[in-house]
């Protein structure tokens, strides 16, 4: 069994998908919605399964705001593919079907735990822009990890976070206000260098990268193992 993941869209487009995980997250994912109404961008939200069964309203926010909406799994614990429960959850509130997912940390073993990823009904994304906003406390390091990362081009995919997996209110409010911070600067700059922002149903994806428990890739499983929150 080999599986297929995508870090980046077509690099012949203009266009870039900024995407944000772990969400719903209210009152933090609107104020992000409210940023991009601003800026006039859509983006993707990577929904964990727990969390849209708590806020629903949210998720209709999302949703009535035209950006598109992916599974993030259910409890966003590494190693455990629940991405079937969550999909039951999104789809329960918006009655339609996710069409990419994104596994927490990267965890491409536990996409191999469930049977709606294998029928190959999501699409795995990962990203090609990944400035770790979920570790960063100053609004400007995160704006400067983004708009200079070498890898931003046409067809890259940004990941950044909105909200927390944790049940702890303080950490799952707190951990996102540098990035809601900075979000205006970046979102704003990206435009002025030319590039469209899209949901990730806008970007010509390329360059499927296979994965396979068979031929496990280091990199994968020690940014599982390290990065604690993405």
């Amino acid at each position: 069994m080999t599986l297929h993941y995508f870090m980046h869209g077509s690099r012949d487009s203009s266009r870039v998908a900024v995407t944000f995980d772990d969400g719903p997250n209210p009152p933090r994912t609107e104020q992000v919605l409210d940023i991009l109404a601003a800026e006039g961008c859509q983006a993707t939200f990577f929904l964990i399964g727990k969390w849209v069964e708590r806020w629903p309203d949210t998720v209709r926010r999302i949703m009535d705001r035209g950006h598109v909406i992916g599974n993030h799994s259910h409890t966003h614990v590494v190693g455990v593919g629940d991405y079937d429960d969550a999909e039951a959850a999104i789809s329960h509130v918006t009655g339609g079907v996710s069409r990419f997912a994104r596994a927490p940390a990267f965890d491409y073993a536990s996409c191999a735990q469930s049977p709606l990823v294998i029928s190959g009904e999501l699409v795995l994304i990962d990203a090609d822009v990944k400035p770790s906003d979920w570790a960063k406390t100053d609004a400007d390091a995160i704006a400067e990890a983004i708009l200079s990362d070498p890898d931003l081009q046409g067809g890259s995919i940004i990941v950044l976070h909105d909200s927390s997996e944790q049940d702890d209110a303080a950490h799952r409010l707190g951990r996102p206000v540098p990035m809601i911070e900075a979000l205006p600067t970046v979102l704003r700059t990206l435009r002025q260098r030319g590039y469209e922002l899209v949901g990730l149903d806008q970007l010509e994806l390329v360059d499927p990268v296979p994965w396979s428990p068979e031929v496990p890739q280091p990199e994968l499983h020690r940014a599982a193992q390290t990065a604690s929150n993405p």
